[in-house]
């Protein structure tokens, strides 16, 4: 079995290969290549560093799930469609919770696939988040001009996004369903035609990052809508220029009232509690130097604002160098350094096109956005610089378009080779 799902594994490459990459066959390789590599970096982490071994325990996992669909088919589809507390299966389970449990029937899938075999599962799961994180590097460079290294770097490249949305964890398959999202919102902005395949694929995706990650996806829909419906009334010039802003804030807050009845957690009613209970939790298991410390948080929306922009710096650009402990953190320090350098550069002789200022700012939003109330609710640095991954791409994009630091470095390496 293990030989049948490798075949697979390397026809259905070559296929997007040729389908997809054959433009830029030393980026497609060598991008490819640097995602399983990180997929077997986190799994070698997980194994011999962190004492908390999430992605391990999910293999454990779908691996019973597997030899029960081994022994028992029909008992194995029903746990895959419907996990209900009675399935004997469920008692032998670590990971029961919605979220979890979800991860864990789809890694055992790959199980059956790969008899097993963790590092294969988890090049799997590397794939198919390569596989849309190309669509989406490739979406952008064509929607922006002269764009290609900054995309490869934001979307094929940068570190702590490859690592830690690489392997088997929810981050992987949820930042894939993502970054498919987001090609297909470019499409709509660019007026670009979408084809029925693409639009089961968006479908698909939706369907897997909101039930691994629904914040993300949550936020992420109600901002790619608003500017939908945004630019559409604008073209037909049903909004006044003077109320531009305006019109995009009511139509967003239209939206995210309508996707906080899609989750309890988002009820209006109990969302601060939520948030702030999740708080507390990690303060409780947290040592307090690893910890992002609030002015007196609680369930308030004035409490909500007045921690927000310590919330938003924290949550992009810490921990500091003095604050890191181990390599891991050592080197999110300095990646979080070189982010410093970038944005303070983007902001130096630089003009955005008007025709991709809608883009920007919805990007924006997304970001600063799901960075509070990301940071707000787990201000543990080190588990924050993994669950950061769901905005850190797109920031890493947009603080480097266009960046004059960048320009004057590519064009002195130009100057160099030549």
């Amino acid at each position: 079995m293990i030989f049948f799902g490798g075949f697979i594994f390397l026809i259905l490459t070559w296929f997007f290969f040729k389908k997809a990459g054959s433009d830029y066959p030393r980026l497609f390789w060598s991008a490819f290549f640097y995602k399983c590599a990180m997929a077997i970096a986190l799994g070698l982490v997980y194994l011999h560093y962190y004492k908390s071994n999430d992605t391990w325990l999910f293999f454990y996992d779908a691996v019973k799930a597997a030899e029960l669909g081994r022994t028992d088919f029909g008992a194995y589809i029903q746990f895959l469609w419907n996990s209900e507390s009675s399935n004997p299966i469920m008692i032998s389970l670590v990971n029961t919770q919605e979220r979890s449990l979800f991860l864990v029937k789809i890694i055992s899938i790959t199980c059956l696939l790969t008899a097993d075999n963790y590092w294969l599962c988890s090049i799997y799961f590397a794939s198919i988040s390569f596989f849309a994180s190309w669509f989406l590097f490739a979406s952008v460079s064509r929607h922006f001009d002269n764009s290609y290294r900054e995309a490869a770097l934001a979307f094929l490249f940068y570190p702590s996004v490859l690592f830690w949305s690489s392997g088997l964890v929810k981050e992987t398959l949820a930042l894939a369903g993502i970054y498919f999202l987001a090609t297909i919102f470019i499409k709509m902005v660019g007026s670009n035609r979408i084809s029925i395949p693409e639009w089961i694929v968006a479908v698909l995706a939706f369907y897997f990052s909101w039930n691994l990650k629904y914040y993300w996806t949550a936020l992420f829909m109600a901002v790619a809508i608003t500017s939908v419906m945004f630019i559409y009334f604008k073209c037909r010039r049903l909004i006044s220029t003077k109320y531009q802003f305006l019109t995009w804030t009511f139509i967003f807050i239209v939206l995210c009232a309508a996707f906080s009845l899609m989750h309890p957690n988002f009820y209006l009613n109990r969302f601060l509690d939520v948030l702030i209970t999740n708080h507390n939790d990690f303060v409780a298991i947290s040592k307090p130097d690893a910890l992002i410390h609030f002015y007196q948080l609680e369930p308030s929306w004035i409490s909500i604002f007045i921690n927000s922009p310590w919330a938003l710096f924290s949550g992009i650009l810490r921990p500091f160098l003095w604050e890191a402990n181990g390599l891991t953190g050592l080197l999110a320090a300095f990646e979080n350094l070189i982010l410093l350098v970038l944005i303070g550069s983007a902001f130096v002789k630089r003009a955005m096109p008007t025709a991709n200022r809608i883009l920007l700012f919805s990007t924006l939003t997304y970001i600063v956005l799901l960075c509070i109330f990301l940071t707000l609710s787990t201000p543990n640095l080190g588990t924050l610089s993994r669950y950061r991954v769901g905005f850190l791409p797109f920031l890493v994009f947009a603080v480097s378009y266009r960046n004059s630091l960048l320009k004057y470095l590519s064009e002195r390496i130009n100057q160099v080779r030549q």
